[in-house]
């Protein structure tokens, strides 16, 4: 069964979840010098790991 987010993780737990992700991110350009292109590159190399990894091609409630 796809992923059917509630209310709670709409409103909540993922808008909190990107906001410490990009946190993270801009953490690791500052510390390291890494430009916004090497950023998007990692982020484009861990959802293509991710997509592997899915089990099923129906999404996760999203789509």
């Amino acid at each position: 069964m796809p992923y059917q987010p509630s209310k709670e993780h709409l409103d909540n737990q993922i808008p909190d979840a990107f906001k410490t992700i990009n946190g993270v991110l801009k953490d690791l350009q500052s510390s390291t010098g890494a430009d916004e292109r090497y950023i998007s590159m990692m982020l484009d190399a861990l959802a293509q790991e991710w997509e592997n990894k899915s089990p099923s091609r129906e999404g996760f409630g999203f789509r």
